[in-house]
């Protein structure tokens, strides 16, 4: 029989999934203002923008949220608590990095766009409610002398390079109602996958809050391109992106449908009438993201525990794992005290496919309400292992104009977790975070936050075609008067 503390296994899985950073850009990323970033979840967004360009110069994103443990800060410190509950636990994460990308709009209200990423998502999926909880046996009595038995559970992270080119147009547009079309061809470079699948894990639950095991039938493991770290099975630190194995191809396709809306504003410069940037009363959009699968070849220390060796006695995991620093080290434990065999060959990781549903409503005078729901897809996919994004759904009130703007996005998933979060774009630069209560809260089981910094330029506002629009709107690049449309017609095509 095996007895394991139960502080070791929550360390596993925190070693399992590593480096742990699924909402992104929340509130901000659905409005016309994003440019290039709108993309991302609705490539139809980038026909008719009200920007000639949108170049970002870097933009960041992370998030992270679960029900398995949180922190808590107090005058001794912080400290990690797990909870004592018996809901399904979830844990998902992500991380994203781009820059250097830029969106371009064309004659006849096409756009195009291209970025460059790195990403990283992380998941857990089907995971017990008993797989995790925390034990004090001066104050959890109803956890002690208890049977634990058929505990599973699904984790998996990965990273990628990404290259994504965007195409949209506006298919229909007869005064009253608007179509566009769009899609968007990525190149994806996978650089590495972590997983885990637990078949079941059975033990009871002592007097003295350790788990003593009385059986254990897992897998565990890693793409070859982590090889040579020495964290898994290598020498090398980790001062460089592994070298991944290819970029193969991948893709997003949307549609929006726009009731148009062609409200004036009040007289402008020289007596002019302006026209709004955004010319809908509301918006409805539908979109699959991220369509594609990675490939990867097992790491060299990736294994099956199959059950507990026999005869083994009482063996206490705080004692086998306490000085463990590489993968394979963990590996080589194990193998004194399971039954483990080698994995081996080649297997396939989903990209977090995702359908995308979206209402914008117009009220005008730059006051905005947006509904989008996300839904994961990747149940649908054939392959081994699946990264993915929570089913959610976000509702984000917004004040905008297109200098700046204000986002206050409410978000709930559908594991149960619910955030609220803030955003503000001025000018060049848009900041903000998922969840304010990771910002104020002292127990904080969630956290996130984004930036971006755009040079864009939006088009030229007058109806007269001799005639400068306002500077009050201004745009991402300079506060100064628009380009006035007849300067406009003999550069960037319109």
């Amino acid at each position: 029989m095996v007895i394991i503390n139960r502080r070791v296994l929550f360390l596993s899985l925190i070693l399992i999934a590593p480096n742990l950073r699924a909402q992104e850009f929340n509130g901000f990323i659905t409005s016309d203002f994003s440019g290039v970033l709108g993309a991302r979840t609705q490539p139809a967004s980038i026909a008719d923008s009200p920007y000639k360009f949108d170049f970002n110069l870097i933009n960041a994103n992370y998030y992270l949220t679960n029900n398995i443990g949180f922190t808590r800060t107090n005058a001794e410190g912080t400290s990690l608590i797990r909870y004592v509950d018996l809901d399904p636990r979830f844990l998902h994460a992500n991380v994203g990095l781009g820059g250097l990308s830029a969106m371009l709009s064309l004659p006849r209200n096409q756009g195009i766009a291209l970025q460059f990423r790195l990403r990283s998502v992380s998941s857990v999926n089907d995971l017990s409610p008993q797989f995790i909880t925390q034990v004090n046996r001066f104050t959890d009595s109803r956890f002690l002398n208890t049977t634990v038995s058929n505990q599973k559970g699904d984790f998996a992270t990965s990273l990628w390079q990404e290259v994504a080119f965007s195409y949209a147009f506006v298919k229909k547009d007869d005064g009253f109602h608007r179509w566009k079309v769009g899609a968007t061809f990525k190149l994806i470079n996978p650089l590495a996958n972590v997983w885990a699948t637990v078949q079941d894990i059975d033990y009871n639950i002592t007097g003295a809050g350790l788990a003593q095991f009385t059986n254990l039938e897992a897998e565990l493991g890693y793409s070859s391109t982590l090889d040579d770290f020495q964290q898994f099975d290598g020498t090398q630190s980790f001062n460089r992106l592994p070298k991944g194995t290819g970029f193969k191809p991948g893709g997003d396709i949307g549609v929006v449908y726009e009731r148009v809306a062609y409200r004036e504003d009040p007289s402008g410069n020289r007596e002019t009438r302006l026209k709004p940037d955004i010319t809908y009363e509301f918006r409805l959009g539908i979109s699959i993201t991220d369509i594609g699968v990675m490939r990867f070849e097992q790491g060299s220390a990736a294994f099956a525990a199959t059950g507990i060796l026999p005869n083994q006695g009482d063996i206490n995991f705080d004692d086998l794992f306490g000085n463990l620093d590489s993968f394979r080290q963990v590996r080589d434990s194990l193998e004194t005290v399971l039954q483990i065999q080698d994995k081996s060959g080649a297997y396939t990781v989903t990209l977090p496919t995702s359908l995308n549903l979206n209402y914008d409503y117009n009220f005008w005078n730059n006051f905005y309400l947006n509904v989008a729901g996300r839904f994961d897809l990747t149940g649908l996919i054939p392959a081994d292992y699946r990264v993915n994004y929570p089913s959610s759904i976000t509702i984000t009130p917004r004040y905008e104009t297109g200098y700046g703007g204000f986002y206050l996005p409410f978000y709930r998933n559908l594991d149960g977790d619910s955030e609220l979060g803030a955003a503000l774009r001025y000018g060049a630069f848009t900041i903000g975070t998922h969840s304010l209560g990771s910002i104020f809260s002292k127990e904080k089981k969630s956290g996130g936050a984004f930036f971006s910094i755009s040079l864009n330029q939006l088009k030229a506002n007058s109806k007269k075609t001799y005639c400068f629009g306002s500077s009050r709107v201004g745009s991402g690049f300079t506060r100064s008067q628009r380009t006035p449309l007849y300067k406009r017609k003999k550069f960037l095509f319109f």
